[in-house]
């Protein structure tokens, strides 16, 4: 989801939304809420109310698991840290403002907060009014009608369809019409899981290759020209390439196995198709096929990418990866948007910039990218939450609006774009991912029939051996995936 729109634009555009909404409202459902808005609120399309105080109790990440996980939702104190305070001042806004008390409930290192969510529900205490947790965890309790269907609520405080919120993950994750879990503006970790291709402008230069940015904005940048750049970085001190960073030999890029997906993902091709009455597997469709061929063509190329799950223990592997690219041995890696917040990006003595994922080919219209379902945050309300779900839908529809206000300019000017990429290229790049987002049902619920790995794996199962036989490998797990998505199905669509 773009997350920056010119002052004038969104000036004129919530004059038109807010006009639109209250004729809507006066004509066709006198229950919701009347939407007013005075000077000073104008844009928030919520009628002005106080709430007296009220707690709104969102159980989220651990504080110290990510970058940003310690003040999105609750940020205790102003620290002279532009996103940090940016937050603060969001919250204390909403509570000075609307009398609501934004509470983050954090779980306790290595804490559970899916098993902290569930005992909850079960024991009644209704402690948590909203979950913020990543999609592929938070994922399974939709499926047992645990969540609310924010389409059905009937408040109308929540405005999904606004910029706000992202709306690719609204429309490529509703199930039978229903819509389970919002993120956007309310949040940044839904942008630091992001996938993006990093680069070594370094590296451009001393090889004299083509400028990636051109590249982009031609609208040529796919995997066959990826390719012809990735060809043109080859050193190396031995008789074969080293993975080890202390060697120096030098990559065209360094992948690891979930890069596989990534790729697959931003050339426009999920696992499941979630267009029609009922999700399916595309794996076997000729268009996926061929674009998993053209992919291998690049990615498979052993003298020049390096596929960190083939040199070694993974885990090993992995951090020798980001050492590669560090060092500048590297010209491509991809990964998410997080790693900039890293010491080891900090640290290098580099320079690099960013890149959206490449086309698959000529045939592909739009750059798309997806994102990590291990940290994507998701916000999503518990049944359980009966009392308190007016204000908690006012209080995470203030929580976006006012984070698009105050907070994502911060984030995304002074923290990404001049802090950590430090060029104006880069904004343009971050535009162009974040703006069209992809997401897929065949990773968020990782389909299978309880048993062995799921769809989330199905291309790590095609590394090992180098292998190009998408077709039989797909056979083999077939049933497996689509028992899975049966289950799904039989509990989502009642049949």
């Amino acid at each position: 989801m773009l997350k920056r729109i010119s002052c004038i634009l969104l000036c004129v555009l919530m004059l038109a939304c807010t006009l639109v909404l209250a004729s809507c409202n006066n004509s066709e459902d006198e229950s919701k809420p009347d939407v007013s808005v005075d000077a000073e609120t104008a844009g928030f399309l919520n009628e002005a109310k106080h709430w007296g105080g009220e707690k709104v109790n969102i159980l989220t990440f651990e504080k110290e698991l990510y970058t940003f996980a310690d003040c999105e939702i609750d940020p205790e104190e102003l620290l002279d840290e532009p996103v940090n305070d940016a937050f603060y001042e969001r919250n204390a806004l909403i509570e000075e403002k609307y009398g609501i008390e934004i509470v983050g409930c954090f779980p306790e290192a290595g804490g559970d907060y899916i098993a902290m969510l569930r005992k909850d529900m079960e024991s009644g205490l209704n402690e948590y009014d909203a979950i913020c947790a990543a999609i592929t965890y938070t994922a399974p309790l939709a499926t047992e009608g645990l969540f609310y269907d924010f389409a059905s609520i009937e408040n109308g405080y929540i405005h999904y369809n606004e910029a706000w919120w992202d709306q690719p993950l609204i429309l490529d994750t509703a199930i039978n019409g229903n819509i389970y879990f919002i993120s956007g503006d309310a949040i940044v970790l839904d942008d630091e899981a992001t996938w993006a291709i990093f680069f070594n402008k370094d590296l451009v230069k001393t090889y004299n290759l083509e400028d990636p940015y051109q590249i982009v904005r031609d609208g040529n940048w796919n995997f066959d020209t990826m390719h012809e750049l990735i060809k043109g970085v080859d050193l190396m001190h031995g008789a074969t390439k080293s993975y080890d960073p202390a060697v120096g030999d030098q990559w065209g890029m360094v992948v690891q196995s979930y890069d596989f997906l990534l790729f697959m993902q931003g050339a426009g091709q999920t696992l499941v198709d979630n267009t029609g009455e009922r999700p399916k597997f595309r794996i076997d469709d000729a268009r996926n096929i061929q674009v998993f061929t053209n992919f291998t063509n690049m990615v498979y190329d052993e003298q020049n990418v390096g596929i960190a799950d083939r040199m070694g223990y993974w885990a090993d592997m992995y951090v020798n990866e980001g050492k590669i690219f560090e060092n500048g041995n590297a010209l491509f890696m991809p990964n998410s948007i997080s790693i900039v917040n890293g010491e080891g990006l900090r640290n290098a003595d580099i320079h690099y910039g960013l890149l959206p994922m490449p086309k698959a080919d000529e045939l592909q219209d739009d750059y798309t990218t997806s994102v990590n379902v291990y940290r994507y945050p998701v916000f999503a309300i518990p049944t359980s939450n009966v009392s308190k779900l007016d204000v908690t839908c006012y209080a995470l529809e203030a929580m976006a609006y006012y984070g698009k206000e105050l907070v994502t300019e911060e984030y995304y000017d002074r923290t990404l774009t001049y802090k950590r990429f430090q060029d104006d290229d880069s904004r343009e790049m971050l535009d162009l991912i974040f703006r069209n987002r992809t997401y897929d049902l065949g990773t968020i619920f990782n389909f299978n029939n309880g048993g062995g790995d799921g769809s989330l794996y199905f291309y790590t199962k095609l590394i090992g051996q180098l292998s190009t036989d998408i077709v039989s490998t797909y056979e083999a797990q077939k049933d497996n995936y689509n028992s899975g998505l049966q289950s799904f199905i039989e509990q989502c669509y009642g049949e």
